[in-house]
Parts: structure tokens; sequence; C-alpha cells
């Protein structure tokens, strides 16, 4: 098995086949708020400000790709369905839990031994790998940040109450269900009125502490307080929840379905175990390749093509060929001459899958 090492560069795009939409909770805090739509990351270029999607959503699909690579043949060497304990499972889905280990010096001479046995450790690298500590990893993964693209699409609605959209609906159901489809939207209604109530009250009463003035701000509690009880008297009485059927729905930002995005992968003083590994993960991933949230409604769906160099010394960037994810194929296609690296690399990673190197457990002494 060839353990030369050297860094290897995947240079390309990804293209939104469907609008991809993510937000996380911190750009949710500074640019989204009540009333508006959950935004989409961005980041200015030299171009101007552009959409983008951020590396950890990519990152995490190839790596979940690639356990799911290595637990498949683990189970097929050891006929276990379950071959792995929850801790294993965390390690080579997250890092592990822990949080970041310290690393043990006396440990450092096993790092090459652990990143020999396990290829999504060496790549993916863990914040807490047993005796190891901190694993540092070898791959890295860039944003996907749209060329021309710096507008969002923007998706909004409302889900409405069959019963009142369609009456004939109602005739489906028992007299009793009847009554208590009219008294929760008694409920909502009454319930509403009161809410707008609770929502002037409880903005004066920030007015009134600002101010200090204390009496104030103690009356406006205690109306406040007598509003909430109302509240649960009515819901209470009625049988309605929280949220009426009948409301609408958070809006979302989403990069537009088309969108091409420049995109980066490099490998740095991996091997071709490493590399193969990548191409696998990448062809395990175009299974079902859907990033970010909102699948549900049509967003998701990805495709990508990579140029794959080699740095190699005098020589600089040396193409290798092309590797392509194509929607459902199930493996990367690879286009590249029969003697290239590429498909060596496919192979070393066959070899080390059916070799007695693989091992998932979490590193020990």
């Amino acid at each position: 098995m060839n353990h030369e090492r050297a860094n290897y560069i995947f240079e390309g795009t990804m293209v939104a086949e469907q609008p991809l939409a993510t937000c996380s909770a911190a750009l949710n805090e500074s640019n989204g708020g009540k009333g508006k739509p959950l935004p989409v990351p961005s980041v200015t270029t030299p171009k101007g400000i552009r959409l983008m999607f951020p590396a950890t959503g990519i990152r995490g699909k190839l790596r979940r790709a690639l356990r799911d690579i290595l637990r498949a043949k683990l189970i097929e060497k050891t006929g276990n369905e379950k071959p792995l304990t929850l801790d294993e499972h965390y390690l080579l889905t997250l890092g592990g839990i822990k949080g970041g280990g310290t690393s043990d010096r006396s440990t450092v001479a096993m790092d090459a031994e652990w990143r020999n046995r396990n290829v999504l450790l060496s790549l993916f690298g863990a914040g807490d790998a047993g005796v190891l500590g901190f694993m540092q990893g070898r791959l890295s993964v860039g944003n996907a940040i749209c060329s021309e693209v710096s507008r969002p699409v923007v998706f909004s609605g409302a889900r409405t109450d069959d019963l009142y959209r369609d009456k004939e609906q109602v005739s489906y159901l028992s007299d009793e269900d009847v009554s208590t489809l009219i008294a929760r939207a008694k409920g909502n209604r009454d319930a509403s009125v009161v809410k707008r109530d609770l929502a002037s009250k409880e903005k004066a009463l920030k007015t009134a502490q600002k101010s200090n003035d204390e009496d104030a701000a103690k009356q406006l509690a205690a109306e406040i307080e007598t509003l909430k009880n109302e509240i649960l008297s009515i819901k209470a009485e009625s049988g309605t929840g929280d949220n009426s059927v009948g409301m609408p729905l958070a809006g979302w930002e989403a990069i537009p379905a088309g969108a091409s995005m420049d995109h980066r992968l490099i490998l740095a003083g991996s091997n071709q175990v490493e590399l193969g590994a990548v191409l696998a993960a990448i062809g395990q991933f175009s299974a079902m390749p859907v990033i970010g949230a909102h699948f549900a409604a049509g967003c998701g769906l990805v495709s990508g093509e990579w140029e794959v160099f080699k740095a190699q010394p005098g020589k600089g960037k040396v193409s290798l060929g092309m590797v392509l994810l194509k929607p459902f194929e199930c493996a990367a296609v690879i286009e590249a001459p029969a003697d290239s690296e590429l498909h060596a690399a496919t192979q070393a990673f066959a070899a080390y899958l059916d070799s007695d190197l693989l091992n998932l457990r979490i590193p020990g002494a």
C-alpha cells in the first residue's frame, strides 16, 4: 500500500440543483428576527457580496458518507449489524463529545499508526480521539461561494385550516368534534385579542423600567400576570393549543436554484488511501446529495465537479483529472487517463478496506 504523502487540491464548482437554505443561530440573531425570513449566509469577495453555503454543512456530509462506508465494511467483515459503540459512533461522526482533548506527549508516536488504521480520523480529525487527544484532520473543505449571485430567493407561506378552506370535510366529523372545532376557533380568536393586549403591556413595562417608574412597573407587571392567566384559562376551556392550525409560517431565504458556487478541497500531506477515501465519500454522498434545510419543501439538491491537482516540487499543480458528483449516481465519476493517480487512489482505498488495518475503535494505549 502506497503511503507516500503529497498535497492534493480539488478546484471546481458546486451547483444548486434546488434552492439551498441554511442559517446558524448566530446569523439569525444578527440578521434575522421576528417577522423576517431566516437569512442565508453571504461573504464579501473582490466581486462584491456573494451568497455562500458554509463549509461545515458540506464537510459534515462528507464525513458521514465516509463513516457509512467504513461501518458497512465492518459489518461485512464481522457479521455484526451493530459494530460500533455509542462513543465510537460519536468519534466517527462528530470527532468525540468531550470537547477539545489534551494530547499526551507519550502518544505522539501512535499518531501515524492510528492514521493508517482509521482513515476517517486522519482526514477529518477529532476533538477527543481517545489517548491521542486532539487530532488534526488533513482535509480542508472550503465554503461554496456563489460566483455571481448576490441576492437570495425568499420563501414564505401560511398554514390554513383545511376544515374552513374546504367545509365539506366537516361532514366527516362527529357532532362532538364539530362542537370542539367551533370552540377551538373561538378560543383562538379570544386568545389573540388578549395576546395583543399582553404585547402592549409588556412593551409599556419595559418603558417604565427604563425610566425607573416603579409604581407604573408594578402595576403593569400585575396586569401582565392577569392577562397571562386569562390566556391559560381560554386555552383550557376551549382546548386550543399554543399555535393555531391556521397561521403564517416562518419564511426563509435561499441560494437560488441554478447558482454556480466556487468550491475547493485540499488534502494536506495525504497518501493515496486518503485521496481514495475522499473520492469514495463523494461517491457515497452522490446517492443523496442534499445539504442544508427545507428538504421537504424542495431544497438542498446539489451537483459538483472538481479538477484534481497534485502539488509537485518543480512543477507546481499537475492535473490528475476530473471528479464529478452527479445526483443519485452512487459513485464518484472520474474522468482521467487510465494511469491517473485518481484510479490508483481508488484501488488503494479498496485495498485498505479489505486489509487488517481497518480499525474504528477509539484510540487506546
